[in-house]
C-alpha cells in the first residue's frame, strides 16, 4: 500500500508590521547603508515628522554569524562612513607592514622582487570581518535602527503593479514534512517603503528578484569562486604580526583561477585561506583537498606550525566584474555589496566597495526621507551615485580581467598588466566568458582520487578532513526542518550527472554536505552540515540543485573570521 503524503498545513493569520526601511541581511554593505541615513537624518535639516524606523533581518544566530573574509581593508570608505573619530575605535588587529607576493611550485616558491601595485595593502588595518560587522551593528542601534537576528526573510512581497512593499519573515517550528510542530510561528509580513537587500553573494531573495524581474542584463552571467578559510592560533611570535603574503601557482593547475593568503593578524593569530574559481574545469577537483595541499606546502607549513585551528569557514566570491552586475534598482528595492557582484576581481576585496555602496544607498535613502518620495526613479538614483565610486572605477578598470584568466594563466596576468598600464583600456571592448556550470567537462578517463593522507608533523592539530573542520565552523541546524537543499531531479543524477561527471556534487562542497551511497537515486543530503556558501547551487554542471532558505538561526556561527 502507497504511503500517504502529508500536505503542509495552512498558515493562521500574520502579524502585519509597518515600517519605512527593511533591510535584508546585517552585512557590512547593509549595515554602512543603515548608518549613513541615520546619519544624515540626525545632522540633516529639521523634519517636523518622526524619526524614520528602520529594520533589520539577519538569518544568522548573530550579527556576524554568516561573515568571513580574509580580511585586509581598505579603510578609505570606512573613513567617510565613520569619520576619524569612530574610525579610531573600529576593531583591527594590527596594520599591515610587510607584503610579499610568491608563485608557488610544489616544493618552492619564487617571490616577486615587487608586489603588483593592484595587491599593495601597505598601511592597510588587519581585522576580522565578523567582528567589524558586529560592532558596525551596535553603532546602528544607537543610531535608531532594530535589528533581528535568526529571523530569514523568506519573500519579497509586491503590490499589484509589481512594485516590492516588504518582506515576509520565514516561518518557525515547520516539521520536516511540512507540518506544524507545537512550537510553530508564523512569520509576520513586514511592510516598508524601500528593501535593501544584502544577503551576500547569490543571496537567496536577491536571486530570485534579479530573475524576476530581468535585472542582470549584462553580457555575461556572473561567475563565481569558492573561498576555504581557516584561523589558526599558535605561540606568540610579536616579530610576524603585519605580515602578509598572497600567493598564485599551487596547488592549483594553470587553467584554475584562484590563490592563497596568510595574514598574520596579530602575535599569534595567522589568517589563510584558498581561493578557488568555480569556472574550473576538472570535475575531479576538490576545493577542500586543494587547501590541505596549500596548507602542507613549506612556505605556508612555517607559519602555522605549533599551532591549533579555532576557525573554519566558506563562502563564495563574486568574480563576474561590471559586465556581471545587474541592475542595483528596481521598483521599492535597492541591491548592495556582494550580492550585487560588488567586488574588485584583480584585489579579491569586496569590504570596502561594500562600504562604498552603503553610503550611495544611505544617501539615496535620505533624499528619498527628506522629500517623502519613494518612487522608482528616486531609488534609481542609486545606481548613479554609486558609480562615482572609487570601487566602481576599478571594477570599470579591469572589467576584462577576469575573462582572460579563463583563458589561461598566463593571458591573464597579461591583461592584468595592460589594463593597470591603460587604466583600463585594453584589453578593449567586452571578453566573453562562459558561465561555470558550463566550464566543466566530463569526467572521461580522469581519476577521482580519494583525500590525500594526512601530513605526520600537522597531523593533529592542522590537517584536517572536512568533517572535522567543519566543527571549527560552529554551523548548526534544527534537524527537524524541511531540507534546504533540494535535487530536482534524482534521476537526472543516476542517469547523467554520476556517469558523465562522477557526482562532482560529492567534491566541490567545502562541508560534505552531498555523499554517494549505493541506494537507488545514488546522493545523500547531509542538510546540517550545510555553511550556505551556495557552492552546489552555482557549480551543478546541470543546474539541477536547489538552495532554499532554511530556518533562520541556523548555519555557521563565526566569530572571529
Amino acid at each position: 500500500m502507497e504511503a500517504m503524503q502529508m500536505q503542509p498545513e495552512a498558515s493562521p493569520p500574520r502579524d502585519l508590521i509597518e515600517a519605512d526601511v527593511i533591510c535584508v541581511g546585517a552585512g557590512v554593505a547593509c549595515l554602512s547603508a543603515v548608518l549613513r541615513f541615520l546619519d544624515r537624518v540626525k545632522t540633516g535639516p529639521p523634519a517636523a515628522r518622526k524619526p524614520p524606523t528602520v529594520l533589520i533581518f539577519e538569518k544568522g544566530r548573530e550579527v556576524g554569524s554568516h561573515v568571513l573574509s580574509g580580511a585586509v581593508l581598505d579603510d578609505a570608505p570606512f573613513l567617510e562612513l565613520l569619520g576619524p573619530e569612530r574610525l579610531a575605535t573600529m576593531p583591527v588587529e594590527s596594520r599591515v607592514t610587510r607584503e610579499k607576493f610568491h608563485y608557488l611550485t610544489r616544493h618552492g616558491a619564487l617571490t616577486l622582487p615587487l608586489t603588483p601595485p593592484p595587491m599593495k595593502a601597505h598601511g592597510f588595518p588587519m581585522a576580522s570581518l565578523a567582528r567589524i560587522t558586529r560592532w558596525l551593528g551596535t553603532l546602528c542601534e544607537q543610531a535608531g535602527a532594530e535589528i533581528y537576528t535568526g529571523l530569514a526573510a523568506a519573500e519579497l512581497l509586491e503590490a499589484g503593479n509589481g512594485r516590492v512593499i516588504g518582506v515576509r519573515v520565514g516561518d518557525k517550528g515547520v516539521a520536516r514534512d511540512g507540518q506544524h510542530k507545537s512550537n510553530f510561528e508564523p512569520g509576520p509580513d513586514v511592510h516598508a517603503k524601500v528593501v535593501i537587500l544584502g544577503e551576500g553573494a547569490s543571496g537567496f531573495l536577491t536571486e530570485h528578484l534579479i530573475q524576476k524581474k530581468r535585472l542582470a542584463d549584462g553580457p555575461h552571467e556572473q561567475t563565481y569562486a569558492v573561498g576555504i578559510k581557516e584561523l589558526v592560533r599558535g605561540p606568540s611570535r610579536p616579530e610576524r604580526k603585519g605580515h602578509v603574503f598572497h600567493t598564485f601557482g599551487y596547488p592549483l593547475d594553470r587553467g584554475t583561477y584562484g590563490g592563497g593568503f596568510v595574514y598574520c593578524m596579530n602575535e599569534t593569530d595567522v589568517s589563510l585561506g584558498l581561493v578557488v574559481a568555480l569556472d574550473y574545469r576538472d570535475p575531479a577537483l576538490r576545493p577542500h583537498e586543494l587547501f590541505r595541499a596549500f596548507k602542507r606546502h613549506p612556505l605556508v607549513r612555517a607559519h602555522i606550525l605549533g599551532g591549533q585551528v579555532v576557525g573554519y569557514g566558506a563562502k563564495v566570491i563574486p568574480e563576474g566584474g561590471c559586465f556581471a552586475v545587474p541592475g542595483l534598482a528596481a521598483d521599492g528595492v535597492l541591491l548592495v555589496g556582494d550580492g550585487a557582484g560588488l567586488l574588485d576581481t584583480v584585489r579579491l576585496k569586496g569590504a570596502d566597495i561594500a562600504v562604498e555602496s552603503g553610503l550611495a544607498a544611505g544617501e539615496t535613502l535620505f533624499e528619498c526621507w527628506k522629500h517623502d518620495d519613494w518612487s522608482e526613479h528616486r531609488l534609481r538614483q542609486y545606481a548613479a551615485r554609486f558609480k562615482t565610486s572609487r570601487g566602481w572605477r576599478r571594477m570599470r578598470r579591469y572589467r576584462n580581467v577576469r575573462a582572460c584568466f579563463q583563458r589561461g594563466l598566463l593571458p591573464g596576468i597579461a591583461a592584468t598588466a595592460a589594463s593597470y598600464l591603460t587604466g583600463g583600456w585594453l584589453p578593449p571592448g567586452h571578453v566573453h566568458m562562459k558561465s561555470d556550470p558550463e566550464m566543466m567537462e566530463p569526467l572521461g578517463t580522469r581519476s577521482v582520487p580519494l583525500p590525500a593522507g594526512t601530513a605526520a608533523d600537522l597531523e593533529k592539530e592542522l590537517q584536517f578532513d572536512i568533517l572535522s573542520d567543519l566543527y571549527y565552523s560552529g554551523t548548526t541546524h534544527e534537524e527537524d526542518q524541511p531540507c534546504h537543499l533540494v535535487i530536482k531531479d534524482r534521476d537526472l543524477c543516476v542517469r547523467e550527472c554520476m556517469p558523465v561527471y562522477g557526482a562532482p556534487c560529492t567534491r566541490f562542497c567545502p562541508a560534505q554536505v552531498y555523499e554517494l551511497t549505493e541506494e537507488k537515486d545514488g546522493i545523500r543530503v547531509n542538510p546540517a552540515n550545510c555553511l550556505h556558501c551556495g557552492t552546489c547551487e552555482i557549480k551543478d554542471p546541470l543546474r539541477n540543485i536547489e538552495w532554499k532558505l532554511p530556518e533562520g538561526g541556523g548555519g555557521p556561527a563565526y566569530k572571529e573570521m
